[in-house]
């Protein structure tokens, strides 16, 4: 189907993501720019898709063993090349965590495609493609803290490399050929082919961007915030930009919570600012509750917390080294603590004057939504590159104002400016 720009009744680009904040991520640059956007909190078509122009769907594999990962992204993949997208865009990772590669050769055997790009260089967050090496502020990202993280460690710095060991792992290694930057030899066979490209700029992804939306059949592309972004400017022809919240003063004098369950010292970092430049007020989960089920008695103190003048931070205590456990039980227990994590943050929004929503990190954002019963969201945009702003089309918080974030994005002062965004409608 020929998908034209002012065609009201198909959807533009249709994105699938392997966790819940990396289809927001990648869908809140499109909304930015006018293009009305809905994002499903799993992998199932919302039910106004034909009212959208950009449709995003959470597959939730990013912890799923790689083998068991086909199945699941060929079913969206196939709903969403069924609406006649122009673009399909497969939300990975920006550090490519997780299994790169592995929905990509999905999603080529659902729409029987000849090729795809991966490039998850985000520039405007210091991630780089150079030489086929993926840097993180010019770190080689298997150095790094990310990179070393012991649920998703990386096996090397390389695109490549990465991407076919996540294809090892599933046991899909010979459906595809892996080609970085300097691959030129000749392929003597009809396999698709996953290219990946170098990316050290914004120009480079706009160039980038514009190929594959020039192109006459459906673009196949898998890469982080940044392509998203530069795909949503190469499609955005005359547009009129809605009004963004920054220029609403109705969105300005609101009362704030925030939830995390990150252990990252960037956002102890974050709190200790805001904790300095404004009125803060902190209720603390401790892990052993959050793992066993919190009580009424905790749910009250933090209820009364919640109604005390001040930003409401909610946030889950240090988790102990689990020494010995594998990524199966450690990812049990993730699952765990952020389902009663969100089981306390309904009961606080329900019974408190709350009427904005900041959650940071997609799981805890996935725990908080499933707990409220929150399945799509409509978006307004984004506060900040990676700070998206949405309302929940149902649940049990559809009248509050949901800001959602990556547990380890932004400096010292991210997330005191984010707030100061939603207080008085600038930086302080």
């Amino acid at each position: 189907m020929d998908r034209k720009l002012n065609d009201p009744s198909t959807p533009l680009v249709g994105i699938f993501a392997d966790d819940l904040t990396g289809a927001l991520d990648a869908a809140a640059p499109f909304a930015a720019r006018g293009f009305r956007t809905v994002v499903s909190t799993s992998g199932e078509l919302p039910l106004n898709v034909r009212e959208v122009e950009v449709v995003s769907l959470n597959l939730a594999t990013r912890h799923m063993a790689a083998n068991a990962i086909a199945d699941r992204t060929s079913e969206a993949v196939a709903a969403l090349a069924g609406l006649g997208v122009k673009v399909l865009l497969n939300k990975v990772d920006s550090t490519l965590r997780g299994n790169p590669g592995v929905e990509l050769v999905a999603a080529l055997s659902a729409i029987s495609g000849d090729h795809a790009v991966l490039c998850s260089a985000y520039p405007q967050n210091d991630r780089t493609v150079v030489n086929g090496e993926l840097l993180v502020a010019g770190v080689p990202v298997a150095m790094t803290d990310v990179g070393q993280d012991r649920l998703s460690p990386l096996p090397s710095s390389h695109v490549d490399a990465i991407v076919m060991a996540a294809l090892m792992r599933a046991g899909l290694e010979d459906r595809a050929h892996v080609r970085g930057p300097d691959g030129g030899m000749a392929i003597d066979d009809f396999l698709p082919v996953i290219i990946t490209p170098d990316a050290r700029s914004e120009d480079d992804l706009h160039a980038l961007a514009k190929r594959l939306v020039s192109s006459d059949s459906p673009a196949l592309v898998a890469g982080s915030a940044g392509i998203a972004v530069a795909l949503a400017d190469a499609l955005d022809t005359d547009r009129p930009v809605r009004r963004s919240l920054q220029s609403d003063p109705s969105a300005y004098g609101r009362k704030i919570m925030i939830v995390t369950a990150s252990q990252r010292s960037i956002i102890d970092d974050q709190l200790d600012v805001m904790g300095k430049l404004t009125d803060l007020v902190q209720a603390e989960l401790s892990p052993d509750e959050a793992i066993a089920g919190v009580t009424a008695e905790s749910i009250e103190r933090m209820v009364e917390i919640s109604e005390l003048n001040g930003i409401v931070v909610l946030r889950l205590g240090k988790l102990e080294s689990e020494e010995g456990a594998d990524a199966t039980e450690l990812q049990e227990m993730a699952a765990t603590i952020v389902r009663n994590l969100g089981g306390v943050v309904r009961e606080i929004v329900c019974r408190s004057a709350t009427d904005t929503l900041i959650v940071l990190g997609g799981d805890t954002t996935n725990g908080v939504l499933d707990a409220c019963g929150v399945t799509s969201l409509e978006l307004t945009g984004e506060l900040q590159p990676g700070s998206v702003v949405a309302r929940p089309v149902d649940g049990t918080i559809s009248d509050v104002l949901l800001v959602t974030r990556a547990g380890g994005f932004g400096d010292e002062n991210g997330l005191f400016d984010l707030v100061a965004l939603l207080e008085f409608g600038h930086t302080v």
